[in-house]
This record gives structure tokens, sequence and C-alpha cells, in this order.
């Protein structure tokens, strides 16, 4: 029978230890290039947060619980691992360096790489040299100190047979994606140079590669496409000896600003455009991560797949690479989100991936496509992110909206998840309180996968919008820039915004009951709503988790490399040029209105991890100094958890932060 019973007070099977166990997260698909064995990375919570490569036809683990499968260049890592000949080579985040390991029962993984007592040097990204197997390109950061400004990123190759390890390439600030052409004579990687991020200004190079005194040596290096502030390109593989397939921003003679992708010939020296006519869709996401591949090649090279952004989900072409031509969409691609395409072995037919649904769980699978021109296409899962499928009954499924306000071209893109629980309806004529989830990056994006800590709060009776504010990605180069200058402000009035117009457009939310919570860049805008936003009492409760941004010139000074000039563009300009605009928009200066009164109202629940390089601790225990010496009658609750970075790991960190986070919005919310 169901209850009638208020909104935010349901109870519900998923728990949080369904939150924190019951969903794998898979970082990576690996595919050895001589077997054709599939592997994949998956994350471990209940065993302390490492991760795990695993043979995924057998589902046999291949390294010991002692390894941990991870990397740390960047800090955001990825590309952690891969496999050639039956052998894994990965970075293990405990102590920093490079292991092999055969895939065998047993094996025990040895060290490839130079013995570093100090921990100051990381490897990501590997490449294989397909003729000389001992030697492997891989990027190599080095921390000389604890200045983040110090921080060296190269190309470096590692010989597997002596732990040896020598220079490659380097100059640039950043590197990614090493990639050998099939007869191993020429290399393609991706670099860039800070102020950019990767999806900004990013540059793709080719160079000839030969063998002398037992290393890779190179020559006729030669940039094939990008350039620094204005065009992005990435993503670099070889379709063959002499063409390398890539994605970027630019398209001659277009106007359009979206990643599509494009074929380099080291024959001809130029680059050709895929498509026949330039699509308004973007073939690839941001490189938060190493290894985000959005394609696969299929068969000989002929043809690839594709994904690409629509309606903030993914889709899925098919492109033939042999001319300039129009795409075939996949008809009713479930799976909304698609990452780490790989070919399922040479010359292969299928290719892999990892990939969400909204409904379900999603998982590892692979793709079987039936012959041209339908490519009629069967999925296989390999491995389920979920042993047990979730009771329909508790699923919400997303609602996205496009949203427009004031006269203004640009709209607002939100994705609502209402209540459900079969066994509670909410009072007549109430709606349901809000939680307003605000994505990292800030250039990142919400997406419409399941999500168990979502469906927590749905379960229970609350009502969940995801917004992606002007400057997320997965609309375009034009929609990410328009935060250039305005983080802090249009972030903060968009998803105010967002709540306001699906309750007074839509009737769906309760936008007097609303909450607002994010991590990383999203608990920066989460800090700004209690503070600098102009109407900054219109949230009831707020909760930053592994984001307490609140001093922008100390965070200037202190995050990591890979972000350290990532404010000047989004503030418009470095601390030293416009030191007022860092104070305006920090949380820790506006604890207090121009007048001198406490201005925070909003009951502030904080959560820090101890040991997090993006946004340190200092961030969070400053901040909240301030707040009880000027604003001391302010609501507050905080959490510090031992051996966590930028991101929940562990298991009981997951369900801890979920326990505080529902306690706070029953407390201040409803």
């Amino acid at each position: 029978m169901v209850q009638t019973a208020p909104y935010g007070t349901w109870t519900s099977p998923i728990t949080p230890e369904t939150v924190a166990t019951s969903s794998i997260v898979f970082d990576d698909v690996l595919v050895d290039p001589i077997t054709s064995v599939v592997y994949h990375i998956e994350q471990r919570p209940d065993e302390g947060g490492r991760s795990v490569i695993v043979n995924t036809a057998e589902g046999r683990d291949v390294i010991p619980s002692d390894f941990n499968a991870r990397d740390a260049v960047n800090e955001y890592g990825g590309a952690a691992a891969v496999v050639y000949g039956g052998v894994a080579y990965f970075s293990n985040a405990t102590d920093g360096r490079v292991y092999s390991v055969k895939d065998k029962q047993g094996s025990e993984p040895s060290p490839v790489s130079p013995e570093d007592p100090n921990k100051q040097y990381r490897y990501a990204n590997f490449a294989v040299h397909p003729v000389q197997t001992n030697l492997i390109a891989s990027i190599l950061e080095y921390h000389p100190d604890e200045n983040p400004q110090n921080v060296v990123t190269t190309l470096c190759v590692l010989d597997t047979t002596t732990a040896a390890r020598t220079g490659l390439v380097k100059g640039a600030d950043f590197y990614a994606a090493p990639v050998f052409n099939p007869s191993g004579t020429k290399i393609a990687w991706q670099e860039w140079y800070q102020p950019d991020m990767p999806f900004e200004g990013a540059l793709i190079y080719v160079a000839d590669v030969s063998i002398k005194n037992g290393t890779i040596v190179l020559s006729n290096t030669t940039r094939v496409a990008g350039k620094k502030l204005e065009i992005s390109t990435g993503y670099p593989s070889w379709i063959s000896d002499t063409a390398l397939l890539y994605t970027s921003d630019y398209t001659p003679g277009s106007s359009i600003r979206f990643q599509n992708p494009f074929i380099y010939s080291t024959d001809t020296g130029s680059s050709r455009a895929v498509l026949a006519t330039p699509i308004a869709q973007d073939f690839a996401e941001p490189a938060w991560y190493f290894g985000l591949y959005p394609y696969a090649l299929l068969g000989d090279g002929s043809y690839g797949a594709f994904t690409a952004f629509q309606d903030g989900r993914n889709i899925l072409y098919i492109l033939n690479l042999t001319k300039p031509s129009d795409p075939v969409q996949i008809v009713d691609f479930p799976f909304v989100v698609a990452q780490h395409l790989k070919q399922a072995g040479p010359n292969a037919t299928t290719f892999v991936f990892t990939a969400s649904l909204n409904n379900q769980p999603g998982g590892v699978l692979q793709c079987s496509l039936g012959a041209a021109p339908s490519f009629v296409p069967t999925y296989e899962y390999l491995k389920r992110s979920s042993a047990q499928p979730v009771d329909d009954a508790y699923i919400s499924v997303p609602k996205p909206f496009t949203l427009y306000k004031g006269g203004d071209p640009n709209p607002i893109y939100a994705i609502l998840y209402l209540p459900k629980n079969p066994d509670f309806e909410g009072p007549a004529g109430k709606k349901p309180p809000c939680i307003t989830g605000v994505h990292g990056g800030p250039t990142s994006m919400s997406t419409q996968a399941l999500d168990l800590k979502k469906l927590y709060f749905t379960s229970r009776g609350f009502a969940w919008l995801d917004v992606n504010y002007r400057g997320s990605s997965g609309y375009g180069r034009n929609y990410i820039e328009l935060l250039a200058g305005n983080w802090g402000i249009l972030d903060n009035e968009d998803c105010e915004d967002a709540v306001t117009m699906v309750d007074k457009q839509q009737g769906l939310v309760d936008s007097n009951h609303a909450a607002v919570r994010g991590g990383s860049a999203g608990g920066f805008t989460t800090l700004c709503s209690t503070t600098t936003a102009k109407n900054n009492k219109y949230y009831k409760a707020a909760t930053s988790a592994y984001g307490g941004i609140s001093d922008l010139k100390l965070l200037a000074q202190a995050t990591e490399k890979f972000e350290l000039q990532y404010m000047y563009k989004l503030l418009g300009g470095s601390p030293d040029e416009i030191p007022d605009v860092y104070e305006e928009r920090s949380p820790y200066y506006n604890v207090l209105d121009p007048f001198g009164q406490p201005q925070m109202t909003i009951p502030l629940l904080m959560l820090q991890g101890k040991n997090d390089p993006v946004v340190p601790e200092d961030q969070a225990t400053r901040f909240l100094k301030k707040i009880e010496q000027e604003a001391p009658n302010e609501k507050l609750s905080y959490h510090f958890y031992d051996g966590e970075g930028h991101g929940w790991k562990k298991a009981s960190t997951i369900k801890d932060a979920l326990i505080r986070e529902h306690k706070w919005y029953v407390e201040n919310l409803l």
C-alpha cells in the first residue's frame, strides 16, 4: 500500500552500503594487440580504493592485492596501464614505479622503471614500440619539490629489460597520447602550454623513429595541427603507417567550433576532414583524464566507430575513413555515456568500451556491427558494473531540459530526477525539495548516467537537478568560452535560474526548499552561493565535497600544475593583473558584506580530503576558521578524511559522506 508522507522522509532499500560497494567504476579498457584479449581496470572502494587490472573474460585479477594500477600524472591520472603480448605494464600508485606482470595466475609484478625512493617521478599513458617491444614510451612527470610550479613534464622511454629511462621529448608544459604507427617508424603525440588546458589550445606532432644505442631517437619532428590559445586537437591514433587520425575544434573555412575528426597524411604533409560537412557536435570530450578515446578503428581502418554528444548524451556514428563522407548514425544507441573505445584486436570489426545507461547499471561492452550501409549493432556485456540490477521501481529516469531566460540566446541545460519510490507519494499539492548538483571542472558536464548516489536521495523523496551551466562541455567550444572571465558568476546565476525555471515553468520542484551541492569546481560554486552570489540567500542548505575553494589567490599558487593557470582565463587574468577580481570572487574574503555584517546565512556542510593536491586542505580550514571568527552564528558542519584526495576512493568515506549529507538536508531543507 502506498503511503503519503512528506517529501524527503521516505525510507528506501538503497542504502549507503549500496552506493559505496554495489556499483563498479571502470577506469579503462585495454586490448592486447597481439592476443586480442580484453582487460579492464576497475576501482575497488572496499579494498582501500585501489584500482585493479582484470582479465575481463576470466574475471581474474592480473595484479596482486598489494598493487594499485593508478597514476597521478596531472593529479587526475588515467591511462595507467597497457597490455602487450600477454604482459601488463602499469603505474603502481603505491610507490609510483612502473611494473610488468604476466597475465598468468600467481605472477608477481617486476619493476621496469628506475628506483625512486623519494617518489619524485610519475608515469602514465604508455605505448609499446611494435618492433622493439622492450621499449615503452610514457609521459614522465618529475616533482623536484612540493611546489607545483616546479613540476616538469616530458615524454620518456622505458627499457623494460634494464629498467632504464631515457628522455624522448621535452619543452612543452604538458604531454599526452604517445602513439606509434604499425611499423614503429613514426610516433605522434599531443602537447600543450600554459595557460591553455588541452581543450583550449593543444598541438599534435609526428616524428620519425629510429633505434640507436638501445633506445628511441626522434627526427623530422613536424606539427600536424593545433594552435596555442586558439585551436585544440587531441586523441591521435594511426590508421596506417602514414595516416594519423585525430580530432580538432577547428575546421578550415567553417564557423563550426566543435571537435570533429581529421586525418593527417605524412606523405602529403596535410590534413583533411573526415566528414563531408562539419557537424555541430563534439566528437570528443575535454581530456581531464588520459585515455578517454572517443573512437575505435574498424577492420583495416577503412571505417571507425565514433561517439559524439547530442542533447547532453553520447550517440554513435560509423564513419568512412577512406574519403570525406556523411556519417551513419547508429539508431537507438542505448548508452548515454560511452568512453575508452578500443578496437577489439587487429583488423577486428568489433570494438569494446565502457558504457553507462540512464535506467540500469552499465559495464564493459563489446559491439559487433553488421554490414554496410546500416551497420546494425549487437551489444554483449563483458562485465557489468553491478551484479544485481536496480529495481525499476526506484529508478528515477532523467528528464533533460533546455532552458532559456531573458532573451539570452545561450540556454541552460539541466537534467531533472524526480522522487520515485513505489511505497510512498508526496502530500497532495506539495512539490519536492530540490538538491541542485553542480559539476566539477568547471569545464565538464553532468551526464545522464544512472548514479546510485542520486537514487539514494530521489528514493527518499528529494528531487535532484543537475545543471550544465554556461561554460559546460558537450555543446561546443563557443559554449565553453562563455565562462571565460565569468567563473563564480554565470555558474551561480545559471544554477539558481535553472531551479527557479523548473519550478515556475514546469511546477516540478519547490524552489523555496532548494539545496546546492558540488565537488571540485562545483564546490567553489557552492561556496560562492553562500557568499559572493547576488542572491546568497537563495538556497536553504549547501554541501561542498572535496572542493572547498575559498581563496582564489591562494589556489593560484598552490593547486597542481595542470590547472595552475586555468583561472587566468576563467577570471580574466592573473592574481597580479586583477587582484580585486580574485578577492571579489573568493568566498574567503566575503564572509562579511560590504558593511561589515555577516552575510552567510545558508547552513554549510564541508567535506574535505586531507591529501587533496587539487584543492588543498587549507582552502577549507582557513575558510572555516574565518567563518567561526566573523560569522560565529553561521550553522556549520565539517569533516576531514584521512587518506583521501580529490574525490572519494574508499568505501568507508563514500558511506560516511553520504550519511552526513543526507542528515544535513533532513535538518535544514525540509
